[in-house]
């Protein structure tokens, strides 16, 4: 066969499909709808198959029906009137004997994504909340989901509602998290799905029967839910106890989400939670993963601007890695920045001071920037690093370290002698359009602390 031959290729494909003896043959005739899925994923146009396809559907063989299914969701929307035999084809799959077969084809008629399909699908899918087996049931709550996407503005049937409602109480836990799923987008103008004390009660009592993601999506659903009585809070905080330690980092994180919203008004049982959540979070920094490890940052962050001490004494946690990505250098400075103290400020500045000539440009930035923070509080120690550095002579060092001096005297007027005198000179060796303006700045603002001052003000004007 002619590689990418457009038209040709097209033709050929469609006398094997109508070939009687390929027909015969199973696995001959799944061979051929493999290579139609392959030519359409390399970009060939053979929507002109979709007759053939179609008739291909009328099989026992599962494998050839995913196939067929995968093309026919392609190509429905350029044939919208062909896609009614689809809709024949698959109503008859959903009263197949075989639950695979039955799920399959419900998930399908709503991949279709065509909206003057929908009062086709409703019927199956109605039947398809009522199924014996529990995969069935899950492929027809989201696919009330995906037709309410396809008919945004039209209200759905109460009867629909009150079904996925009850369905939250089915024995599946993946069925009762779907449906928590689908009832937030169908409600979503109401709100999302409501929450009462024997909803309530009942998510959390069957959270452990949930997976990972299954149970994020409960606690978060669960934070729309207040308790009437401090005996009811406090119930809600046993049951959610073990969750705090889960070695899970989404189930941790809104666990302690969940937590902190409930004891919003109680500050001491807040600040028990968070530390009970702090061995979980600093295993989290350290993970293999460094997605999650950006994401257990972006939490250590968030924490420490109401708990600053909460992280104190595993600073050196928070330590880069030479092989580490920029953005999660760049996290862990922001983090190093929030835990300085008393006890621990020379080493952190000295672990700064090596940040400040990565080969990654913003990396360096940060952490020049981060000195200059900390300069704030302690001002000689962080002026005599970052004077030091710009004795290295590296342009873009240079840039941010004198842009990152203006902002410190800003903030701190007394350090602006120890500045101008670290500066003098430095006008003829900056090309750096910020920097530059930065030093001008300065320039301007202290320009009669010094004759040579001046002059480095004249020559950058000139």
């Amino acid at each position: 066969m002619p590689y990418l031959g457009g038209d040709e290729v097209v033709r050929e494909l469609r006398r094997a499909l109508v070939n009687p003896h390929i027909q015969s043959d199973h696995l001959r005739y799944r061979n051929i709808i493999k290579r139609v899925i392959r030519v359409m994923s390399q970009g060939v146009d053979v929507s002109g198959l979709f007759s053939e396809m179609v008739k291909a559907c009328a099989t026992v063989d599962i494998v050839q029906k995913k196939l067929v299914y995968v093309f026919l969701c392609s190509y429905a929307c350029v044939n919208p009137e062909l896609s009614l035999l689809v809709i024949n084809t698959l109503t008859k799959d959903c009263c197949d004997s075989n639950p695979m077969v039955r799920s399959l084809a419900l998930r399908n008629m709503c991949n279709l994504r065509l909206p003057g399909l929908c009062e086709y699908v409703e019927q199956p899918l109605m039947v398809g909340l009522k199924d014996k087996v529990a995969c069935v049931r899950r492929v027809a709550v989201l696919g009330w989901a995906k037709i309410h996407a396809l008919r945004p503005n039209t209200e759905m049937d109460a009867a629909v509602v009150n079904e996925l409602y009850g369905l939250l109480r089915d024995p599946d836990p993946v069925v009762m998290v779907n449906c928590l799923r689908a009832l937030d987008e169908i409600l979503q103008e109401e709100g999302g799905v409501a929450i009462n004390k024997p909803v309530a009660h009942h998510l959390l009592n069957r959270l452990k029967e949930c997976d990972v993601w299954g149970q994020s999506e409960v606690l978060a659903v669960l934070q729309r839910y207040q308790p009437r009585s401090e005996d009811e809070l406090f119930n809600i905080l046993s049951l959610l106890d073990p969750a705090l330690h889960s070695h899970h980092a989404p189930i941790m994180a809104a666990t302690l989400r969940l937590f902190l919203s409930l004891c919003s008004t109680m500050p001491a049982v807040c600040l028990s939670a968070l530390e009970r959540a702090r061995a979980s979070l600093l295993a989290s920094t350290g993970s293999s993963s460094r997605e999650l490890r950006y994401a257990a940052l972006c939490h250590v962050q968030l924490l420490l601007r109401s708990e600053p001490g909460l992280m104190g004494d595993h600073y050196k946690r928070f330590f880069c890695g030479y092989a580490e990505p920029p953005y999660i250098k760049q996290s862990k400075i922001q983090v190093l920045v929030e835990l300085v103290n008393d006890d621990n400020v020379l080493i952190i500045l000295d672990e700064l001071k090596g940040y400040c000539t990565d080969v990654n440009t913003e990396t360096s930035q940060a952490a020049i920037n981060a000195l200059g923070f900390i300069g704030r509080s302690y001002g000689d120690r962080c002026l005599d690093i970052l004077t030091g550095l710009l004795e290295l002579k590296q342009e873009h060092i240079t840039s941010a370290v004198i842009q990152t001096l203006r902002d410190l005297v800003w903030v701190s007027p007394q350090c602006g002698d120890a500045v101008c005198s670290a500066l003098e000179g430095w006008e003829d060796q900056l090309q750096d359009t910020q920097g530059r303006g930065a030093l001008l700045w300065l320039l301007g603002i202290y320009g009669d602390r010094s004759e040579c001052f001046c002059l480095d003000l004249l020559r950058l004007r000139t």
